[in-house]
């Protein structure tokens, strides 16, 4: 059944509109966040105190940087859906979880370090354009699998081939300032 499922066209192309509508929101054209009513109701929980206030404290905090962590969380479960595979996905979310969890450690073992720590600003807008074009890039592992099963022949190897260099050109450029 898994298989019927990661050949399936439709399936398919529905990843692949999921995974551009990501890299749009990592280019900016628009930001997914949820409602701050929830998010703010969910955090007056965290004052609570105890293992249950600890909880809805990191709810919140997931909740909140969820414009962040989506399209990558996103893309390891449309892998795990689409190909049927739990290592890939597993160890895609463990290394996730390991590089955001060790900021803390770190801070909370020295909290003087505080102090050093770069403020946000453009930087991590280029962190989110490098993320969107890697989407892109994994988006057309998708397509391939759609043109796979229809039988379009649109897509081979060379084509294949050709729109990564472009999009990795791209980014390229993008990172040594020749395009914004």
């Amino acid at each position: 059944a898994l298989n019927a499922l990661s050949t399936n066209g439709v399936f398919n192309f529905l990843f692949f509109l999921i995974l551009v509508v990501f890299a749009a929101s990592f280019f900016g054209a628009f930001e997914l966040t949820l409602p701050s009513s929830f998010v703010n109701r969910i955090d007056a929980q965290s004052d609570r105190g105890g293992l249950l206030g600890l909880f809805f404290m990191a709810f919140s905090l997931a909740l909140v940087s969820f414009s962040c962590t989506g399209p990558i969380i996103g893309t390891l479960l449309v892998e795990a859906a689409s190909k049927g595979e739990r290592l890939g996905p597993a160890v895609g979310m463990l290394g996730f979880s390991v590089a955001l969890a060790i900021p803390f450690v770190i801070f909370a073992f020295f909290p003087s370090m505080l102090k050093s720590l770069p403020r946000s600003g453009g930087w991590l807008n280029s962190v989110k354009v490098v993320l969107g074009f890697l989407e892109l890039a994994l988006a057309l592992k998708f397509l391939s699998n759609v043109d796979l099963a229809y039988h379009w022949n649109w897509l081979d190897r060379e084509v294949f081939l050709a729109l990564w260099i472009a999009i990795f050109g791209m980014l390229g450029l993008y990172l040594i300032g020749k395009i914004r």
